[in-house]
């Protein structure tokens, strides 16, 4: 046993105090004359014996009483095995700061409060203790160790970080770090103040040195209730002005109760909105808004709810923009369909732009977003070089062969596209029997699956050879597809001409026209999660050099820019970038040409799925632990007492028995009379 305050214990020496009193009795007596003592020396012989055992009794239960005041304010207790007030220790402490902390404790947030038990762990610390203090960054700054006032002041500027790491990386990483800067002849102790979120927390991996002391402290939220917007997107595959716009928005309740009338709010440029919701427990809910865009350009979204606990999943924010128009390019061969071309203009949108295969240069691909080969027989190596990086840089090609096909050159590209290679001419009459219904190409075009269509009859169809990656959109009563699709890559089997089909007849082949254009336009992302996007593609034009900048939310800095086959990507997955942003609207460009980049934080940390005391104890077994000490702060606790170099104490001990020997004194010299 040790003592905080040994110098307490010279008081032992006062003790001798009240037995001198005892032995040595300095009252007076006064003499009476009685006619005979005869009666009183009996009495007093009588009690003598009966009056020496009392005194006894009561120095007895009055030096019990002093003793039990200095052992308490001397603080005795019983020390960690191999850890003394002389032995060199290192205390690693992992303050979890990703946004599930932000709930709400009966003292403010997880993450206030656990700021102050790390302050009173560091603070009752001896002086000698070297501090490792870990949050979510795993920066190279926190890899130093530091003293008991370094690490006092860290914690004061620890702030929430959209950041996480899974708990057996942190302590993996943090034991990593003390072996490398730390002796072994060190007593190591590590702590752990999180809320042990189940989706972060994955207890089953936790691998830790047997010699180590691992105190896992957990802040229990006072209440468990979180509404998120886990995302939005749109049915409309582009955006253009005066039609509908169905934005979806889905929200998720991962409380035990329902909740009623949440307000939400939306606006997207000059749109704005409000509408209250009900979510059931447990669940998610898609919202689904209608408006539409009056004017071109670049639109700003926002969603916001009003939630009462955690607030880091209650915005979102999205852009997109609407083009005046959209470019397509028409290769024509020699058995190129006029009716390709009228298809097009008969929408404005649609800004057409035809060349000859024998004259097609790879210029003539720049700003357009759907190339049409139409009827070419034999294709060159410039135009197959051209529509790979064409696709390869986010284009669509819409392929239509003709009736006398270079079987070669076309099995070259289709195969590089991941198309289906085709070969002879099958002449067998058959009719278009099967429509993908189900597929993305087809949404919004068949509001219900129709029972009766008109089919188109096919005469001639090239054989293929089908491509796992491939998927048939329009198929043929014996099996063979009519219209496959790649990603936004289309190829006809057959020709347009008469001699092979009336498809040019049918109210298909309008739709799958405009459908492949609606689809072709390349759209920049809706919005990027902090931490998961390594890039994003930048398809604006830019003539000038200068450097990127992104700026916004109080930040200005210059991301990674990296180019691939003209295409220029702009790359975001940095641990000191992503540490610093913020959710919100930024710009991103040079002096030439700026956008906007909405940046959200991921919805990880939206679960409010905790471990019990019982499930962590279960998983953070003595047999792989031995020098496991578990703790849980629930409704705001600030008096859990948490003593890492002396958990056993016994001062509390102490004073209730100086309590109750004081109580035992009082007894005796009131009833032994």
């Amino acid at each position: 046993m040790r003592f905080e305050h040994p110098n307490f214990l010279f008081a032992l020496l006062l003790l001798v105090v009240p037995i001198l009193l005892h032995l040595f009795s300095f009252r007076r007596y006064k003499t009476f004359y009685f006619s005979s003592i005869y009666f009183l020396k009996n009495i007093q012989e009588e009690t003598k014996k009966v009056r020496k055992i009392k005194h006894l009794f009561v120095l007895i239960s009055r030096l019990l009483v002093f003793t039990s005041l200095i052992f308490a304010f001397a603080q005795p207790y019983i020390p960690i095995s191999g850890l003394g007030k002389n032995t060199h220790s290192v205390l690693a402490i992992y303050l979890d700061n990703s946004f599930s902390m932000s709930s709400i404790g009966a003292n403010g947030n997880l993450l206030s409060e656990s700021k102050e038990q790390a302050r009173k762990i560091i603070g009752n610390a001896s002086a000698s203790t070297q501090v490792l203090l870990v949050t979510n960054a795993l920066s190279g700054i926190e890899q130093k160790i530091c003293t008991k006032s370094d690490a006092l002041n860290r914690v004061d500027k620890i702030q929430f970080s959209s950041l996480s790491h899974p708990l057996s990386e942190v302590i993996q990483w943090m034991e990593e770090t003390v072996d490398e800067n730390i002796p072994s002849s060190y007593t190591k102790q590590f702590v752990v103040l999180s809320d042990f979120q189940k989706n972060q927390s994955d207890l089953t991996t936790i691998r830790l040195a047997k010699s180590i002391y691992f105190y896992p402290i957990q802040l229990v939220p006072e209440q468990k209730s979180n509404v998120s917007i886990d995302s939005i997107w749109f049915n409309t595959p582009n955006f253009k002005t005066r039609i509908n716009n169905e934005l979806n928005i889905q929200l998720s309740n991962h409380g035990n109760d329902e909740v009623s009338n949440l307000e939400l709010e939306y606006s997207v440029n000059e749109t704005k909105r409000t509408v209250f919701v009900n979510i059931p427990k447990q669940s998610s809910k898609e919202i689904i808004l209608n408006y539409s865009d009056l004017s071109v350009g670049e639109k700003i979204g926002h969603v916001h709810i009003n939630d009462k606990n955690v607030h880091f999943d209650d915005d979102f924010y999205f852009t997109y923009t609407v083009a005046p128009h959209a470019n397509v390019l028409l290769i024509q061969g020699e058995d190129a369909d006029n009716k390709i071309a009228k298809t097009y203009k008969l929408d404005s949108y649609y800004r057409i732009t035809e060349t000859r295969s024998t004259s097609f240069l790879p210029e003539t691909t720049i700003d357009k977003q759907l190339i049409v080969v139409n009827g070419v027989n034999e294709l060159n190596d410039g135009i197959t070089d051209a529509l790979l990086k064409f696709t390869q840089n986010g284009g669509s090609v819409l392929l239509f062969p003709g009736t006398k096909i270079h079987f070669p050159s076309w099995n070259s590209l289709l195969h590089k596209l991941r198309l289906p290679t085709i070969s002879a001419i099958s002449t067998s009459k058959l009719n278009l029997t099967s429509i993908a219904y189900s597929d993305p190409f087809f949404q919004g075009i068949f509001d219900k699956k129709p029972e009766k269509i008109n089919f188109p009859v096919v005469q001639k169809i090239y054989q293929t050879r089908s491509n796992i990656s491939s998927i048939p959109i329009l198929s043929l009563q014996n099996g063979l597809p009519l219209f496959v699709r790649n990603n936004n890559n289309y190829l006809f089997t057959s020709a347009l001409d008469s001699s092979f089909s009336a498809f040019t007849s049918n109210a298909l082949f309008p739709s799958c026209l405009l459908r492949s254009a609606e689809l072709s336009q390349q759209k920049s992302e809706l919005y990027l999660t902090i931490g998961s996007n390594n890039r994003f593609s930048w398809n604006a034009p830019s003539s000038s050099d200068d450097l990127f900048h992104i700026q916004g939310q109080g930040v200005d800095f210059i991301p990674t820019v990296e180019k691939i086959d003209q295409q220029t990507y702009i790359s975001l997955l940095h641990p000191s970038i992503n540490q610093s942003l913020r959710q919100g609207v930024y710009r991103v460009g040079n002096s030439d040409i700026s956008k906007a980049l909405p940046l959200n934080y991921s919805r990880k940390e939206s679960s409010i799925s905790f471990y019990s005391k019982e499930e962590i104890t279960r998983h953070l077994t003595a047999e792989k632990f031995p020098r496991l000490y578990y703790k849980s702060i629930e409704l705001g606790d600030q008096n859990l007492h948490i003593e890492l170099e002396k958990p056993f104490e016994y001062w509390r001990i102490f004073l209730l028995l100086s309590l109750f020997f004081l109580l035992l004194e009082m007894a005796l010299l009131k009833f032994l009379r």
